[in-house]
């Protein structure tokens, strides 16, 4: 086992289809889509990533539980980073473990403003060997289906060994952001600005992480006079400044986050 710095990482995936409020699908995990650490927290130890992002992500179960906790299970926790309520469809588990002599299953606990929304969570059979996958949707099963997991704006998963989600599918309104806030920062920064100059040109298929602020489909002129009419003087990059273009996803936000989320650099908001 690789030893390496006790670090949990918290993780933000920006994903959406356009700045309109309507019903939006985000499937992961694509090359597109990036991994942005954006907190930390300590845990007893962090072994080698085998689920590196974009493959998908890696939760890895503890020694020593993070504050608050009372178990040692892997989990990742699932919500928007608007806070909005959103729907489960589907998703792919691979274990990173052995199952098959005592039986496992994942567990999924929906929650609303911070409550638990059932009196236990959803459970979805996982008995198996390392590197078996297993696969649920809204389809009746009786080994598990996420039928009702809808409505709800966090979604914390657990399993007591290691696991990643290598296939996720989730499903909710699209989120409005200020013009020029390709990744809903708050703020229209260099960051913006080399997003759109990536994608600057696209006559087709352009979304808001594009640059395609007028929802016209592709990312034009147009679009950059939207963006610097909202850029930040403060944060706007000076003369001789290099912006490094960064790619990013295309559907609903999320952040994904786990006591063991083994994600580095490219990650849908622990440890590694």
């Amino acid at each position: 086992m690789i030893r390496s710095p006790p670090i949990a990482t918290c993780i933000v995936l920006a994903c959406l289809t356009s700045a309109e409020v309507r019903a939006s699908t985000a499937v992961f995990f694509d090359p597109s889509q990036i991994a942005t650490p954006v907190a930390s927290g300590v845990t007893w130890d962090t072994i080698g990533v085998r689920i590196p992002w974009p493959t998908g992500v890696e939760a890895q179960a503890v020694t020593t539980p993070p504050p608050g906790v009372t178990d040692y299970k892997a989990r990742i926790t699932l919500s928007r980073v608007d806070g909005a309520v959103f729907d489960l469809i589907a998703f792919t588990a691979k274990l990173l473990a052995n199952t098959g002599g005592a039986g496992a299953s994942i567990e999924i606990m929906p929650l609303v403003g911070g409550e638990d929304a059932f009196d236990e969570p959803v459970f979805f059979n996982a008995t198996g060997y390392y590197g078996s996958t297993f696969s649920y949707d809204e389809s009746p099963n009786y080994l598990g289906t996420t039928a009702a997991l809808k409505g709800f704006d966090t979604y914390k998963i657990g399993l007591y060994v290691d696991f990643a989600l290598t296939a996720l599918t989730l499903e909710g309104p699209a989120a409005s952001g200020m013009p020029g806030d390709i990744d809903l920062s708050g703020t229209v920064d260099r960051r913006d600005a080399a997003l759109l100059s990536q994608n600057f040109g696209l006559e087709a298929g352009a979304d808001w992480f594009a640059g395609d602020f007028d929802g016209d489909g592709a990312t034009t002129l147009l679009d950059l006079a939207i963006l610097q009419a909202h850029l930040d003087p403060i944060a706007a990059p000076v003369a001789g400044d290099r912006i490094a273009a960064v790619p990013e996803p295309s559907a609903a936000l999320l952040v994904a986050s786990g006591f063991g989320v083994a994600l580095l650099r490219q990650l849908p908001r622990r440890r590694r």
